[in-house]
């Protein structure tokens, strides 16, 4: 799994952006995984897909929503030809009111991670289509921009707020957290996960990572595994292994002197990383080896130096 934060803009005046997206099969990328830093309320519209949110595969039909929060590392896959869906994003100080607590109430549903909680919203909860109606008031109100348009898309996010929080509390999910906490928790996670994106073919540690995101190694590593459904480790492995198969596949290097650009020090315990990853190494690696150690007649010593390159 790679995790990577998504490009995408909101309007600076007012941060709300709603897209119909046609997802293909034919981009499916089940190891790439994405975050940003704003609300996100998918409606499937058609189509069937599967997302991955922190360490759960939620399979979708046409009806369902999936809600993610700022800093929520999620990937999907389209399980037939297209998937499409209507997607709102909004910045969570959209529906701030200043001097009120009325943000945390409303945002409360982005924020509870708890064993129990679901991204997933059923099209079998009557709120599902309620909550695509109000989305395609917001399409509209963007699309034309009359007087007044910023207020009205406002109001009709406070109202698919509430039905959420509606549908959460009738599934009896007890919103007991501090959300402030937990927002200054998932930026330090952001701003780890940045580091390591940025450091991977570096002697990283979990020491310093977890430094970085004042949080002790046993908690950061506890609560790195729970978003990302990877121990840290893994994640900082299969960086170095998804750089290790790419500069492979487009340059003639050896092997040796790729593998340590991208953080092995260890060629045995690269060798045995990648086949169990990835797999064998690329037929046209494996080709030169078997070339090299035919080599090995006129002389052995540099034949089986360069194969285990």
């Amino acid at each position: 799994m790679v995790i990577c934060k998504d490009t995408t803009k909101l309007p600076e005046s007012f941060p709300v952006l709603i897209r119909k997206l046609t997802l293909a099969e034919q981009d499916n990328d089940p190891e790439r995984f994405h975050y940003h830093d704003f609300c996100e309320i998918t409606y499937v519209q058609s189509g069937f897909g599967s997302y991955f949110i922190n360490g759960t595969e939620y399979e979708v039909e046409p009806g369902d929503i999936i809600i993610f929060n700022q800093v929520e590392p999620h990937g999907w896959i389209v399980t037939e030809r297209v998937m499409e869906v209507l997607v709102l994003t909004f910045a969570p100080e959209v529906v701030a009111d200043p001097g009120s607590s009325s943000e945390d109430e409303y945002l409360k549903p982005f924020f509870y991670l708890g064993s129990h909680f679901q991204n997933l919203i059923s099209s079998t909860d009557y709120r599902t289509a309620e909550i695509h109606d109000i989305m395609d008031e917001i399409a509209k109100e963007s699309r034309f921009r009359e007087k007044g348009y910023e207020g009205m898309i406002r109001s009709d996010i406070l109202r698919i707020l509430t039905l959420l929080i509606r549908h959460y509390e009738k599934e009896d999910m007890t919103f007991d957290i501090s959300l402030n906490d937990k927002k200054r928790s998932m930026k330090r996670l952001e701003q780890a996960i940045y580091y390591i994106n940025s450091h991977y073919t570096e002697p990283v540690t979990l020491e310093e990572v977890s430094a970085l995101a004042y949080m002790s190694p046993n908690y950061f590593s506890s609560y790195f595994k729970n978003v990302t459904n990877k121990k840290f480790s893994e994640y900082v492995t299969m960086l170095r292994l998804n750089r290790v198969q790419e500069l492979i596949m487009t340059t003639d290097r050896t092997v040796t002197s790729i593998a340590m650009e991208c953080g092995f020090r260890n060629m045995s315990n690269f060798y045995r990383l990648y086949k169990k990853h990835v797999g064998p190494l690329p037929q046209r690696r494996a080709a030169k080896c078997i070339d090299r150690m035919s080599a090995s007649v006129q002389n052995p010593k540099g034949s089986e130096q360069e194969c285990i390159r």
